[in-house]
């Protein structure tokens, strides 16, 4: 068999990578969750390879359509692998695919989950908002430019990266994807304290004990720490948030009730809110 026809052009295969970032989402479900966006996006590759072979064709369609459900971007790297597996080995590395994408779905989706969805938005969103608080309220545009062209830069290149690499990008990806995570979740810790501080406000009144007037913001808390309350703060919302059927609607609830309990209470100073302060 010439190998040359069995293999994909650079304009087919762009096309597949356009395939799963448009198609890759499509008939979710319960039963195989992305299956069916894996097989509509793998449908040019299985008719290319397996044409006049029922068999592998049929073969191919199974395993195609099988439960998958991982990071849509981190999928590129698992389909870039697959797609040159087949072009080498053809219907014989379907068994092999079949266990590659139940393996690396779950891990890739570990990594991507922390790195896209989770800390990309947190950082670039809280830059946003911190815009937004200033009167800037084209920061919440601007984000989702700069957001989206780092998702259409990234997509694109995790494909080429899994096809040109094939099998032995599995065994060095790991490591490095696993540090870059790392580091990536490091700074969007440092993201998230720098919001608390800055844009969280927490200031407390003046109280009597015992006769005597005491200072809780400047002749306290201001003493022992700058931004003291809201560190406080954050680390019990941290805390309740890991005891059971604690929810996130819970958690902000009872963050608000307090808030409200003390400023009626003469507590807090109840601070309005003011776009550009």
């Amino acid at each position: 068999m010439d190998t040359t026809k069995t293999k994909l052009s650079k304009k087919e295969i762009r096309k597949l990578n356009w395939r799963w970032i448009l198609l890759g989402q499509a008939c979710p479900n319960y039963g195989r969750m992305q299956g069916l966006g894996y097989l509509t996006t793998m449908l040019p590759v299985i008719k290319k390879l397996y044409h006049g072979d029922s068999v592998a064709e049929k073969e191919a369609f199974r395993v195609q359509s099988q439960f998958f459900n991982t990071t849509p971007h981190m999928a590129h790297i698992i389909m870039g692998v697959d797609l040159a597996l087949e072009e080498n080995k053809g219907s014989s590395s379907l068994t092999a695919i079949e266990g590659l994408k139940t393996s690396l779905m779950g891990p890739f989706a570990g990594i991507g989950d922390a790195l896209f969805p989770i800390i990309g938005n947190t950082i670039i969103m809280s830059i946003a908002a911190s815009m937004a608080v200033d009167g800037n309220y084209f920061g919440i545009v601007l984000a989702e430019i700069v957001l989206l062209s780092i998702l259409l830069f990234l997509r694109p290149w995790f494909f080429k990266l899994g096809y040109s690499q094939g099998t032995t990008l599995l065994k060095t990806a790991g490591d490095r994807l696993t540090k870059i995570s790392s580091a990536v979740s490091v700074l969007g810790l440092i993201v998230v304290g720098a919001m608390i501080a800055s844009m969280v406000q927490i200031n407390f009144n003046a109280v009597k004990i015992f006769g005597s007037t005491i200072e809780l913001q400047a002749g306290f808390f201001d003493k022992i720490m700058p931004k003291l309350p809201q560190a406080l703060l954050a680390a019990g919302c941290y805390w309740l948030a890991g005891r059971k059927k604690m929810t996130t609607t819970r958690l902000i609830v009872i963050v608000i009730l307090i808030a409200l309990g003390l400023s009626a209470a003469g507590v807090l100073i109840p601070e309005p809110f003011v776009a550009g302060k």
